[in-house]
């Protein structure tokens, strides 16, 4: 795909859809440190987790948001992630692709996992440690248990996070440990995960299985983003959408 059909691309991608935030999460805003790139961070969209290991700069995060977060609209309007899972995350790595995504390996699968007591963050680290480098699976497991639990304690993270949740139906989640790699360039595991939480009254943030195993759906796709493809088109993507995108992402205190 040449630039200027990736330029044309994004011009036919659909707008996000505008919405009111509750009082309390548009007043001041957190009085919040900036992120120091040597500490681990993570930032909420709904349904989605993103994680990101030491060594992202804020640019990364906040390319790596955008990015997400646009796709993912982009696929919700074209099909329905629970009922169509593979048409939707197809569509979904296959518009990340045309923004300067490129992909390395990809699994989809059903799976049992053989636990009590397993939690979101738990599942996510099953489900993308066998596509992560060793140095990045190493370290996974505490950023994901850290980044659920604080989104727990913050309630415009829940907020954004349950926007698409409906209680009693099966839950589709994402937690994507992202780093960066020797080039400089951001790598990601995508996931789309699929489970039964109707066990849970609050939803799958606060999940916790008490049957002996879990069943997932799964969809995972290891990618990195091109700095050179993607660099020409930031600042479309961010003309169009940074003002809607920003009621949608909550950037996570660092680790």
């Amino acid at each position: 795909m040449n630039f200027e059909q990736r330029l044309e691309f994004i011009d036919s991608l659909p707008a996000l859809p505008k919405i009111n935030m509750p009082r309390a999460f548009t007043s001041a805003p957190l009085n919040q440190p900036p992120h120091d790139p040597s500490k681990a961070t993570a930032s909420v969209m709904p349904d989605t987790i993103n994680t990101f290991l030491p060594g992202a700069s804020q640019q990364i995060i906040d390319d790596v948001n955008l990015c997400k977060l646009v796709m993912k609209h982009a696929a919700d309007s074209k099909y329905d992630d629970k009922k169509q899972k593979k048409e939707w995350f197809q569509e979904y790595v296959t518009g990340l692709s045309k923004i300067g995504w490129a992909f390395q390996n990809m699994s989809s699968q059903e799976s049992t996992i053989r636990r009590v007591g397993l939690t979101m963050d738990q599942v996510a680290f099953e489900i993308a440690r066998n596509l992560l480098t060793a140095d990045a699976a190493s370290i996974l497991s505490k950023v994901a248990k850290d980044a659920v639990g604080a989104v727990k304690e913050r309630p415009q993270a829940i907020s954004i996070f349950n926007r698409n949740y409906k209680l009693g139906l099966e839950t589709n989640f994402d937690i994507s440990p992202a780093w960066v790699d020797n080039y400089g360039q951001a790598n990601m595991v995508l996931n789309c995960i699929s489970l039964n939480a109707r066990e849970s009254t609050r939803g799958v943030l606060f999940w916790k299985s008490t049957t002996k195993s879990t069943t997932v759906q799964t969809s995972a796709v290891r990618v990195y983003l091109d700095n050179r493809t993607f660099s020409g088109l930031r600042a479309k993507l961010i003309s169009k959408y940074t003002d809607a995108a920003n009621k949608f992402i909550d950037n996570l205190p660092d680790f």
